[in-house]
């Protein structure tokens, strides 16, 4: 029987695991860091004030701090005609309007 099995090492476990390691790492932080763009009618200030209305309309609190339900607040943009689009011609991070919201 002289098959030729071969036997991991575990180095060779090791080198895989730190390969699929970094893979999913630079994954997430290459889309971790993909800019939050909405593309819709109108100009900067139009879809600020947009954003302000469902702000308002939708703000809760949880443990003392302002939150809205994440959901909700992209029906209503859309509602308003802004949807996410990842070549959209507004960036709420370059224009600081950044929210952070729940499930």
């Amino acid at each position: 029987m002289g098959g030729n099995a071969h036997v991991e090492t575990s180095t060779e476990m090791t080198m895989f695991n730190m390969k699929t390691w970094l893979l999913t790492i630079l994954f997430f932080g290459l889309t971790g860091c993909a800019s939050l763009k909405y593309d819709g009618p109108g100009t900067v200030q139009d879809f600020a004030t947009a954003r302000t209305e469902c702000y308002s309309a939708l703000q809760g609190t949880a443990d003392g701090e302002p939150t809205v339900n994440c959901g909700a607040w992209t029906a209503c943009l859309t509602s308003k005609g802004y949807v996410k689009d990842r070549y959209g011609k507004f960036d709420v991070e370059e224009l600081e309007m950044t929210i952070s919201c729940s499930d």
